[in-house]
């Protein structure tokens, strides 16, 4: 019997202790479910609750005004307005989505058909729009999208209708009030991955962040219904404007070479074209175009597509800014910077000789002159007249590799200039465990290393400001409507001396007059400068038949503007001595009477009379 009890006994307990386990469990569970939710998971659930009783309205920033270092806006900002509409309160939706796909249908009506019965564009029409607005004011939402860049007076034709249920919202929309001119330089603002708005290329790439500003927001307790409580919670965070930025760019200086630059363009038949214009003693960009150019407010053409020009057909659209972002081999131009390291380290000046025998081999590969005429001895100031290839390659080698390599570096060859555009090129400089005898024969005339247009002038800036390199500046001015930032010329290096600067100055002038250039170069100014015409790469070798022509050089007595032409494979002349040398001459006399730079020949008569 006593054993009977003592089994019901220890029944009952291990029930008991399964009932209490089975209850601890499901409070622990209970437990644990309130920390996943309480703490775990705090943050996704309070914003759910937000979501459920608060209304949240981002403020926009406005976007920082982009202006010409004249004073001419070049990008700015225009409040255009997204309709929305709200379906719970819009009473008639058919007579709603009518009314509104009247009007949006006579702002943007259906394409003209052509002659072969094709829509000349594709443009929305009334149907459309119909459509549209019924299906998402029959969606079971509180609100939905409508139609977006509205202007303001479009918004108030509308609101004149005194439709219940259709509101409006600032969206702020970037333009350009001078069209397509300096399109490079500025870039341009479109959507990102998530739909946000953002800069590309240009200042609106590299300075997004300074121009976009940072967005407020409104936070409103909000009923069942989704309005807003009258006597609810209200908080408020005012945006912060995006910084104003004035440009080095001459407005009127950049009008003149971006039509100068497609004239010439089209003019000798080449793909594209690339001009230039700096101040060599504070590296201020006056004025950077390239042809074929795009407009950054207009995205319904790419890169693929033809650009129309009046009722022609020209070049494709090209939004890279090819000035920094299309690198090439120099050619001739490099000359100069292998005759100043000769120069600055005394193996040579301007009377030293050497002998143009015939093609010389270097590691078994021959190296002779463009046209394969000799000239017997000849001096360094007849090399660069003659843009010898052979004496090229013997003042290379005569200064070694480890120098020439150190000084192309220091005139900024191999590395970004660090101007403020997004996008730029390195070049290419190799290290000096990859140059060969016959790589440093090339460099020394400008194969074998490529080079952006911008680091070739600023390259030349350095012997016409007396050997110092400056970071090219394209910013005048930051301002954030409390302080304003003036930017200051940033000297990065001394590359050779004032001396050999001055040597270099004096060759380069007898190049201008007494080389291929002679037949363009303008009469009353003195020039320094010199010609490239370098064969383009291409399997393996180069090209008979395709080239890039460049002349770089500058006003030798003002020494007030510094300049390059580049020109892409030009037709009409393989040669730069016919195709960028008269066209840079004909910029330049444009120049000289915009800055009004009285001739040299008045100059020295001037100095002569105070004297």
């Amino acid at each position: 019997m006593k054993s009977i009890r003592t089994r019901k006994k220890a029944f009952l307990e291990l029930r008991l202790n399964s009932l209490m386990g089975f209850f601890f469990l499901g409070f622990l569970a209970v437990v644990l479910r309130l920390f996943q939710i309480q703490v775990l998971g705090h943050e996704k659930f309070e914003k759910m609750g937000q979501d459920q009783y608060w209304t949240f309205q981002e403020i926009y920033a406005g976007r920082g005004n982009i202006s010409s270092a004249d004073g001419y806006l070049l990008a700015g900002t225009v409040d255009n307005y997204l309709m929305y509409g709200e379906p719970k309160v819009v009473d008639n939706k058919t007579q709603t989505a009518h009314t509104l796909a009247e009007y949006l249908a006579s702002i943007e009506p259906e394409p003209p058909v052509n002659a072969e019965g094709k829509a000349a564009a594709l443009k929305p029409g009334f149907d459309y729009f119909y459509k549209s607005i019924f299906d998402s004011l029959n969606l079971d939402l509180f609100w939905v999208p409508l139609k977006r860049n509205l202007s303001h007076e479009q918004m108030l034709e509308i609101q004149k209708f005194g439709i219940v249920g259709i509101g409006f919202e600032k969206e702020p929309k970037r333009y350009y009030p001078e069209g397509m001119l300096a399109s490079h330089v500025l870039g341009f603002v479109a959507s990102d991955e998530k739909g946000e708005k953002t800069g590309y290329y240009g200042i609106e790439g590299a300075l997004n962040e300074d121009l976009q500003g940072k967005s407020g927001r409104i936070l409103e307790e909000k009923d069942a219904t989704g309005n807003p409580i009258l006597a609810g919670g209200y908080r408020k965070s005012n945006p912060l404007p995006g910084r104003d930025i004035v440009l080095t760019i001459d407005r009127s200086v950049q009008y003149m070479v971006e039509r100068m630059i497609k004239e010439g363009v089209e003019k000798y038949d080449a793909v594209s074209g690339n001009v230039i214009v700096m101040d060599p003693y504070t590296g201020k960009v006056i004025a950077m175009a390239n042809y074929p150019t795009y407009d950054p407010s207009d995205f319904s053409v790419d890169d693929s597509e033809m650009v129309q020009d009046g009722e022609q057909e020209r070049k494709k659209a090209e939004r890279r800014n090819l000035s920094i972002q299309q690198t090439y081999e120099p050619g001739s131009v490099m000359k100069p910077m292998t005759v100043s390291a000769a120069v600055d380290l005394g193996l040579v000046t301007s009377t030293t000789t050497f002998d143009d025998a015939g093609p010389v081999y270097y590691s078994d590969y021959k190296v002779d002159n463009w046209d394969l005429k000799h000239h017997g001895v000849i001096t360094v100031q007849r090399l660069l007249e003659l843009s010898n290839n052979i004496g090229a390659a013997w003042g290379g080698h005569k200064v070694g590799t480890e120098n020439l390599r150190s000084y192309l570096a220091n005139f900024g060859y191999g590395k970004k200039t660090g101007i403020e555009l997004q996008g730029e090129d390195t070049g290419i400089l190799l290290p000096v465990s990859d140059w060969s005898d016959i790589a440093l024969a090339n460099i020394s005339f400008g194969q074998g290393i490529s080079a952006t247009p911008l680091q070739v002038l600023n390259a030349f800036n350095v012997i016409a400001n007396g050997g110092s390199l400056y970071q090219p500046l394209i910013i005048s001015e930051l301002d954030d409507g409390k302080k304003v930032l003036e930017m200051q010329p940033k000297k990065i290096r001394k590359v050779i001396s004032q001396e050999t600067a001055q040597e270099m100055v004096a060759m380069l002038e007898n190049a201008a007059v007494s080389g291929e250039a002679k037949f363009y170069v303008l009469k009353d100014y003195k020039i320094a400068g010199k010609t490239g015409t370098a064969q383009i790469p291409e399997k393996g070798g180069y090209s008979a038949d395709k080239t890039n022509a460049t002349f770089v050089g500058f006003l030798s007595g003002a020494r007030r503007i510094s300049m390059i032409v580049k020109l892409e494979e030009p037709k009409t002349s393989v040669y730069a001595s016919m195709t960028s040398v008269p066209l840079w001459m004909d910029i330049m006399s444009e120049l000289v009477k915009s800055y009004g730079i009285a001739p040299d020949r008045i100059q020295v008569e001037q100095v002569s009379q105070s004297n």
